[in-house]
């Protein structure tokens, strides 16, 4: 054999092998990828979803299977996102792929609905991407569920309304009345019974104001963990006397205290008076027909328990396990009540700081007990 075309055949042979390896260590490294990303689909907390440019699903993970109610991958394969929406979020489904597909973004982020396979609906945080493969393009979609942080927006959102129309009143009632009084006075009228019922009006609608805002700052303090307790050790029923004095003058309600006057605690006094004088309030809102609230204080152990009774129109049991929650307000046409719906929530998480526990136990129709327990050592 001619010594250069051996040669030039042993060259090939070497290309061949280096090609060879090549070619090993290409499939290596993608299959490593490939492993790389089945293993992050599928271990992934969030729904992951491949699509086709046809729009039909050809991959899921088990969390969307999960997260969609279904028993199996089978039940969403080959069947379109959209064939889960509900009707009227479907124009934005389609909005959503025609912007994706005809890459006038690189990405698409949509907050939408989808429905489960009992009917239910969640709402949903959708990203998708479009991505080459063998020259094909697909879409890798995320699917998270926002539910929770949808209908606490939607909460916020209720409440700046709410809060609007609450500080409004009392603002507006105060300036007339105040109006009124300047008008009087600049006459130089003498005090008379009115001008004494304007002041009076005046003054109540000012302590409604100071309790709205105190509210808000209070929860403002709380979502942000900057919310400093002055404890002290005092005795209880000298701090609930003194919130009810004014109740008491009035002559209107009769304020029952039962149980150990000299029990002490350790805790803020300025918290707990704010919070005994909502729980009081509320009682009084709660039950304008009834005249007697019962205040009890007695030893629990390490807590000293504190339960402020009515005997009003008491508390649906729908109501009761959400009336702690930020912004939840009763319904405002059974109870006709108003507020902004903070006074409970940042009363149990006061309490919570303090180490203690907060609850209510009702009856419709007979009335409502609202408790909490603070340490005493």
């Amino acid at each position: 054999m001619d010594k250069s075309l051996q040669a030039e055949i042993i060259a090939l042979r070497k290309e061949n092998q280096e090609l060879k390896s090549k070619y090993q260590l290409y499939q290596s490294e993608f299959n490593e990828s490939h492993l790389r990303f089945k293993t992050v689909f599928e271990s992934s907390l969030l729904g992951n979803k491949i699509i086709s440019a046809d729009l039909k699903i050809l991959e899921v993970n088990q969390a969307l299977v999960d997260l969609m109610g279904y028993d199996s991958k089978k039940d969403l394969i080959g069947k379109k996102i959209t064939d889960f929406a509900p009707m009227e979020f479907r124009d934005d489904w389609k909005a959503y792929q025609d912007r994706l597909w005809t890459q006038s973004m690189p990405s698409i982020s949509l907050e939408t609905c989808l429905t489960k396979k009992d009917g239910s609906f969640f709402w949903c945080q959708v990203n998708s991407v479009l991505f080459k493969d063998g020259g094909e393009t697909f879409g890798f979609t995320v699917i998270e569920d926002c539910t929770e942080r949808h209908d606490l927006r939607r909460q916020k959102e209720e409440f700046i309304s709410v809060a609007s129309h609450e500080l409004r009143t009392p603002i507006t009632s105060l300036k007339a009345r105040l109006q009124i009084i300047n008008r009087m006075l600049s006459s130089e009228k003498l005090i008379t019974p009115a001008l004494i019922k304007m002041s009076s009006e005046a003054e109540k609608y000012t302590a409604k104001l100071g309790h709205l805002v105190g509210d808000l700052l209070n929860l403002t303090q709380l979502e942000h963990e900057s919310f400093p307790l002055s404890k002290v050790r005092f005795i209880l029923f000298d701090l609930v006397e003194g919130c009810c004095s004014h109740i008491s003058l009035q002559g209107d309600y009769n304020i029952v205290f039962i149980g150990d006057r000299n029990l002490k605690v350790i805790a803020d006094m300025l918290k707990i008076d704010q919070i005994m004088i909502h729980l009081v309030n509320n009682a009084i809102k709660y039950s304008p027909k009834s005249k007697e609230i019962t205040i009890e204080v007695k030893e629990i152990g390490r807590y000293v328990k504190v339960s402020v009774t009515d005997q009003g129109q008491g508390i649906s049991p729908e109501h009761i396990t959400k009336l702690f929650t930020r912004y939840y307000r009763a319904d405002k046409e059974f109870y006709n009540t108003s507020g902004l719906g903070l006074g409970l929530y940042v009363s149990s998480e006061i309490i919570k700081r303090h180490g203690g526990e907060m609850g209510v136990e009702s009856i419709l129709g007979e009335g409502s007990t609202f408790w909490f327990t603070l340490p005493n050592e």
